[in-house]
Protein backbone atom coordinates (compact mmCIF):
# COMPACT_ATOMS: atom_id res chain seq x y z
CA UNK A 1 0.00 0.00 0.00
CA UNK A 2 2.52 2.35 0.60
CA UNK A 3 4.75 1.41 -2.37
CA UNK A 4 1.67 2.60 -4.43
CA UNK A 5 1.42 5.73 -2.54
CA UNK A 6 5.16 6.58 -3.37
CA UNK A 7 4.30 5.85 -7.32
CA UNK A 8 1.17 7.59 -7.23
CA UNK A 9 2.83 10.73 -5.36
CA UNK A 10 5.43 10.77 -7.68
CA UNK A 11 3.51 10.49 -11.21
CA UNK A 12 1.59 13.51 -9.82
CA UNK A 13 5.22 15.18 -9.80
CA UNK A 14 5.57 14.17 -13.03
CA UNK A 15 1.96 15.94 -14.36
CA UNK A 16 2.80 19.29 -12.33
CA UNK A 17 6.47 19.82 -14.13
CA UNK A 18 4.98 19.25 -17.56
CA UNK A 19 2.00 21.67 -17.07
CA UNK A 20 4.67 24.15 -15.54
CA UNK A 21 6.90 24.08 -18.47
CA UNK A 22 4.20 24.27 -20.97
CA UNK A 23 2.83 27.75 -19.08
CA UNK A 24 6.46 28.57 -19.70
CA UNK A 25 6.71 28.03 -23.46
CA UNK A 26 3.35 29.67 -24.00
CA UNK A 27 4.65 32.46 -22.17
CA UNK A 28 7.46 32.64 -23.81
CA UNK A 29 6.08 32.62 -27.61
CA UNK A 30 5.32 35.72 -29.78
CA UNK A 31 1.73 36.62 -30.74
CA UNK A 32 1.22 37.49 -34.71
CA UNK A 33 1.13 40.88 -33.09
CA UNK A 34 4.52 40.84 -32.04
CA UNK A 35 5.32 38.98 -34.77
CA UNK A 36 4.40 42.01 -37.53
CA UNK A 37 6.01 44.44 -35.03
CA UNK A 38 9.51 42.66 -35.22
CA UNK A 39 9.24 42.62 -39.27
CA UNK A 40 9.30 45.96 -39.14
CA UNK A 41 12.56 46.45 -38.13
CA UNK A 42 13.64 45.13 -41.72
CA UNK A 43 11.73 48.27 -43.31
CA UNK A 44 14.37 51.25 -42.19
CA UNK A 45 13.62 54.73 -43.38
CA UNK A 46 16.08 57.25 -44.76
CA UNK A 47 17.24 58.70 -41.00
CA UNK A 48 17.90 54.73 -40.08
CA UNK A 49 14.82 54.40 -38.08
CA UNK A 50 12.03 51.91 -37.95
CA UNK A 51 9.08 52.05 -39.82
CA UNK A 52 5.15 51.69 -38.22
CA UNK A 53 3.11 49.00 -39.89
CA UNK A 54 1.10 51.90 -41.48
CA UNK A 55 4.28 53.48 -42.92
CA UNK A 56 5.12 49.31 -44.13
CA UNK A 57 1.69 49.30 -45.65
CA UNK A 58 1.97 52.96 -47.16
CA UNK A 59 5.77 51.66 -48.96
CA UNK A 60 4.19 48.14 -49.86
CA UNK A 61 1.20 49.88 -51.52
CA UNK A 62 3.28 52.18 -53.66
CA UNK A 63 5.84 49.66 -54.88
CA UNK A 64 3.16 47.89 -56.06
CA UNK A 65 1.97 50.51 -57.96
CA UNK A 66 4.98 51.24 -59.69
CA UNK A 67 5.59 47.30 -59.93
CA UNK A 68 2.11 47.33 -62.22
CA UNK A 69 3.33 50.46 -64.08
CA UNK A 70 0.61 52.70 -62.45
CA UNK A 71 3.32 54.95 -61.20
CA UNK A 72 5.70 57.04 -63.11
CA UNK A 73 7.07 59.33 -60.97
CA UNK A 74 7.78 59.55 -57.09
CA UNK A 75 4.70 59.28 -55.54
CA UNK A 76 0.71 59.98 -56.58
CA UNK A 77 1.57 63.61 -53.74
CA UNK A 78 -1.46 64.29 -51.55
CA UNK A 79 -2.51 61.12 -49.90
CA UNK A 80 -1.03 61.98 -46.57
CA UNK A 81 -3.40 61.44 -43.03
CA UNK A 82 -3.63 65.18 -43.35
CA UNK A 83 -6.01 64.78 -46.51
CA UNK A 84 -8.56 62.72 -44.75
CA UNK A 85 -10.75 65.56 -43.64
CA UNK A 86 -10.47 67.90 -47.19
CA UNK A 87 -12.81 67.79 -49.73
CA UNK A 88 -11.83 66.16 -53.10
CA UNK A 89 -13.33 67.12 -56.77
CA UNK A 90 -13.28 65.88 -59.70
CA UNK A 91 -11.89 67.50 -62.71
CA UNK A 92 -12.75 66.32 -66.19
CA UNK A 93 -9.81 67.13 -69.19
CA UNK A 94 -11.48 66.98 -72.56
CA UNK A 95 -9.43 65.55 -75.54
CA UNK A 96 -7.73 68.21 -76.85
CA UNK A 97 -7.58 70.84 -74.05
CA UNK A 98 -4.75 73.14 -73.94
CA UNK A 99 -2.22 73.48 -70.86
CA UNK A 100 -3.87 76.94 -70.07
CA UNK A 101 -7.10 75.90 -70.26
CA UNK A 102 -6.80 73.04 -68.08
CA UNK A 103 -4.84 75.62 -65.06
CA UNK A 104 -7.83 77.49 -65.49
CA UNK A 105 -10.11 74.70 -65.21
CA UNK A 106 -7.99 73.74 -61.86
CA UNK A 107 -8.30 77.43 -60.61
CA UNK A 108 -12.07 77.45 -60.96
CA UNK A 109 -12.42 74.43 -59.34
CA UNK A 110 -9.88 75.53 -56.34
CA UNK A 111 -7.74 72.63 -56.38
CA UNK A 112 -4.70 75.23 -57.40
CA UNK A 113 -4.17 78.52 -59.01
CA UNK A 114 -3.27 78.67 -62.63
CA UNK A 115 -0.12 80.30 -61.69
CA UNK A 116 0.92 77.96 -59.51
CA UNK A 117 0.22 75.00 -61.47
CA UNK A 118 1.97 77.38 -64.60
CA UNK A 119 5.18 77.98 -62.42
CA UNK A 120 5.40 74.32 -61.05
CA UNK A 121 5.12 72.78 -64.46
CA UNK A 122 7.85 74.81 -65.89
CA UNK A 123 10.10 73.83 -63.70
CA UNK A 124 9.35 70.55 -63.01
CA UNK A 125 12.17 67.61 -63.66
CA UNK A 126 10.01 64.49 -65.15
CA UNK A 127 11.73 61.43 -63.18
CA UNK A 128 10.41 58.89 -65.48
CA UNK A 129 10.58 59.60 -69.19
CA UNK A 130 11.79 62.55 -71.29
CA UNK A 131 10.07 65.72 -71.49
CA UNK A 132 12.10 68.43 -73.67
CA UNK A 133 13.22 71.56 -71.74
CA UNK A 134 13.81 74.16 -74.10
CA UNK A 135 12.53 78.36 -74.43
CA UNK A 136 11.16 77.83 -77.37
CA UNK A 137 8.54 75.85 -76.16
CA UNK A 138 5.67 77.80 -74.45
CA UNK A 139 4.25 75.51 -71.90
CA UNK A 140 6.96 73.06 -70.93
CA UNK A 141 4.14 70.20 -70.64
CA UNK A 142 1.76 70.87 -72.68
CA UNK A 143 0.82 67.45 -74.42
CA UNK A 144 1.97 65.58 -71.19
CA UNK A 145 -1.42 66.14 -69.00
CA UNK A 146 -2.97 63.38 -70.45
CA UNK A 147 -7.09 63.80 -70.91
CA UNK A 148 -9.51 61.96 -68.58
CA UNK A 149 -11.30 62.62 -65.25
CA UNK A 150 -9.31 63.18 -62.35
CA UNK A 151 -9.91 63.52 -58.34
CA UNK A 152 -7.79 66.19 -56.93
CA UNK A 153 -8.37 68.18 -53.31
CA UNK A 154 -9.49 71.15 -52.88
CA UNK A 155 -6.33 73.56 -51.87
CA UNK A 156 -3.85 70.52 -53.58
CA UNK A 157 -0.17 71.30 -53.89
CA UNK A 158 0.60 72.26 -57.88
CA UNK A 159 3.11 69.05 -57.99
CA UNK A 160 1.16 66.83 -56.64
CA UNK A 161 -1.67 67.99 -59.41
CA UNK A 162 1.24 67.66 -61.74
CA UNK A 163 2.19 64.28 -60.36
CA UNK A 164 -1.00 62.58 -60.63
CA UNK A 165 -1.39 64.00 -64.61
CA UNK A 166 2.35 63.00 -65.79
CA UNK A 167 1.63 59.14 -64.41
CA UNK A 168 -1.68 59.08 -65.91
CA UNK A 169 0.26 59.86 -69.09
CA UNK A 170 3.08 57.48 -68.44
CA UNK A 171 0.17 54.65 -68.07
CA UNK A 172 -2.24 55.64 -71.01
CA UNK A 173 -0.74 57.06 -73.57
CA UNK A 174 1.75 54.35 -75.29
CA UNK A 175 4.56 56.96 -74.98
CA UNK A 176 4.54 58.15 -78.52
CA UNK A 177 7.77 59.79 -79.95
CA UNK A 178 7.71 63.71 -79.46
CA UNK A 179 7.34 64.64 -83.26
CA UNK A 180 4.40 61.96 -83.07
CA UNK A 181 3.02 63.88 -79.81
CA UNK A 182 2.95 67.29 -81.35
CA UNK A 183 1.71 65.83 -84.75
CA UNK A 184 -1.15 64.11 -82.55
CA UNK A 185 -2.03 67.39 -80.64
CA UNK A 186 -2.40 69.50 -83.88
CA UNK A 187 -4.83 66.75 -85.43
CA UNK A 188 -6.54 66.87 -82.34
CA UNK A 189 -7.67 70.51 -82.78
CA UNK A 190 -8.02 69.73 -86.34
CA UNK A 191 -10.65 67.32 -86.30
CA UNK A 192 -13.26 64.68 -84.04
CA UNK A 193 -14.37 61.88 -85.44
CA UNK A 194 -11.56 59.05 -86.17
CA UNK A 195 -11.79 58.37 -89.66
CA UNK A 196 -11.37 61.70 -90.50
CA UNK A 197 -7.79 62.02 -87.95
CA UNK A 198 -6.37 59.34 -89.82
CA UNK A 199 -6.77 61.65 -93.48
CA UNK A 200 -5.84 64.30 -92.08
CA UNK A 201 -2.90 62.77 -90.44
CA UNK A 202 -2.33 61.23 -94.50
CA UNK A 203 -2.62 64.97 -95.39
CA UNK A 204 0.03 66.02 -92.74
CA UNK A 205 2.63 63.43 -93.02
CA UNK A 206 2.60 63.35 -97.15
CA UNK A 207 3.32 67.19 -96.65
CA UNK A 208 5.98 66.85 -94.41
CA UNK A 209 7.12 64.24 -96.30
CA UNK A 210 7.29 66.65 -99.49
CA UNK A 211 9.14 69.83 -97.48
CA UNK A 212 5.84 71.44 -97.55
CA UNK A 213 4.69 74.04 -94.33
CA UNK A 214 1.42 72.35 -92.58
CA UNK A 215 -0.07 75.44 -92.94
CA UNK A 216 -2.65 74.68 -89.74
CA UNK A 217 -5.30 77.37 -88.51
CA UNK A 218 -5.04 75.69 -84.56
CA UNK A 219 -1.30 76.38 -84.90
CA UNK A 220 -2.07 79.98 -85.66
CA UNK A 221 -5.12 80.09 -83.54
CA UNK A 222 -2.85 78.86 -79.93
CA UNK A 223 -0.59 81.40 -80.31
CA UNK A 224 -3.03 84.25 -80.90
CA UNK A 225 -5.33 82.67 -78.18
CA UNK A 226 -2.99 81.15 -75.76
CA UNK A 227 0.20 82.61 -76.02
CA UNK A 228 -0.15 86.26 -77.16
CA UNK A 229 -1.73 88.61 -74.20
CA UNK A 230 -0.96 85.89 -71.51
CA UNK A 231 0.62 87.21 -68.61
CA UNK A 232 2.46 84.18 -67.45
CA UNK A 233 4.67 84.15 -70.65
CA UNK A 234 7.83 86.26 -71.36
CA UNK A 235 9.21 87.07 -74.78
CA UNK A 236 5.60 86.27 -76.30
CA UNK A 237 6.79 87.65 -79.34
CA UNK A 238 9.32 84.97 -80.33
CA UNK A 239 6.69 82.07 -80.29
CA UNK A 240 4.62 83.03 -83.44
CA UNK A 241 7.24 81.81 -86.12
CA UNK A 242 7.48 79.09 -83.68
CA UNK A 243 4.91 77.65 -83.68
CA UNK A 244 2.47 78.88 -86.50
CA UNK A 245 2.84 76.52 -89.69
CA UNK A 246 1.84 78.80 -91.78
CA UNK A 247 5.08 80.62 -90.99
CA UNK A 248 7.19 77.97 -89.73
CA UNK A 249 8.23 74.35 -91.61
CA UNK A 250 7.75 71.51 -90.77
CA UNK A 251 5.93 71.05 -86.79
CA UNK A 252 6.12 73.87 -84.64
CA UNK A 253 8.07 74.05 -81.35
CA UNK A 254 5.93 71.94 -79.18
CA UNK A 255 2.36 70.78 -78.80
CA UNK A 256 -0.50 72.72 -79.23
CA UNK A 257 -2.61 70.72 -76.55
CA UNK A 258 -3.15 67.54 -75.01
CA UNK A 259 -4.12 65.10 -77.58
CA UNK A 260 -6.06 62.17 -76.24
CA UNK A 261 -5.22 58.09 -77.81
CA UNK A 262 -7.45 58.33 -80.31
CA UNK A 263 -5.64 61.51 -81.91
CA UNK A 264 -2.20 59.57 -81.28
CA UNK A 265 -3.30 56.17 -82.94
CA UNK A 266 -4.33 58.52 -86.07
CA UNK A 267 -0.81 60.28 -85.94
CA UNK A 268 0.92 56.82 -85.59
CA UNK A 269 -1.26 55.28 -87.95
CA UNK A 270 -2.20 57.13 -90.91
CA UNK A 271 -4.86 56.70 -93.63
CA UNK A 272 -2.75 56.02 -96.79
CA UNK A 273 -3.73 58.41 -99.68
CA UNK A 274 -1.91 61.05 -101.70
CA UNK A 275 -4.10 64.10 -100.36
CA UNK A 276 -2.30 67.39 -99.83
CA UNK A 277 -4.59 69.65 -98.95
CA UNK A 278 -8.04 69.46 -96.85
CA UNK A 279 -10.71 71.87 -94.89
CA UNK A 280 -13.62 71.86 -93.13
CA UNK A 281 -16.61 73.24 -95.33
CA UNK A 282 -19.75 74.56 -94.13
CA UNK A 283 -21.54 71.45 -94.47
CA UNK A 284 -19.74 70.28 -91.79
CA UNK A 285 -17.60 67.24 -93.46
CA UNK A 286 -14.17 67.69 -94.34
CA UNK A 287 -12.64 67.45 -98.20
CA UNK A 288 -9.65 66.76 -99.73
CA UNK A 289 -7.85 67.30 -102.68
CA UNK A 290 -4.39 66.40 -104.06
CA UNK A 291 -3.48 69.75 -106.06
CA UNK A 292 -4.16 73.35 -105.09
CA UNK A 293 -6.25 74.28 -107.82
CA UNK A 294 -9.22 71.67 -106.93
CA UNK A 295 -8.19 72.26 -103.41
CA UNK A 296 -9.58 76.20 -104.26
CA UNK A 297 -12.43 74.88 -106.17
CA UNK A 298 -13.53 73.11 -103.50
CA UNK A 299 -13.24 75.93 -101.36
CA UNK A 300 -15.12 78.12 -103.31
CA UNK A 301 -17.78 75.56 -104.10
CA UNK A 302 -18.34 75.25 -100.41
CA UNK A 303 -18.38 79.18 -99.80
CA UNK A 304 -15.32 78.88 -97.54
CA UNK A 305 -12.47 81.40 -97.82
CA UNK A 306 -8.89 80.45 -97.65
CA UNK A 307 -6.89 81.82 -94.84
Amino acid sequence: MKHACWKTLLAALVCLAFLAGCAKAEAAAPTAGATFVESAALFSDEEGGTLSPKAIAAQEEKETAQETGGSGEEGEGGAGEGNQSRQTVRVTVPEGSTFMQIANTLEKNGVCTAADFYSTAQNYSVKSFTVPSTSDRAFKMEGYLFPDTYEFYQGEDAESVLRKMLNNYAAKSGMPSEKTLILASIIERETRSTDHMKMVSSVFHNRLAAGMRLDSDPTREYVNNYITGNSLVQNQSKFAPLYNTYKCKGLPAGPICNPGARAIAAAQNPTSSEYLYFFFGNDNQNHYSKTLEEHEAQMEQYGVQNG
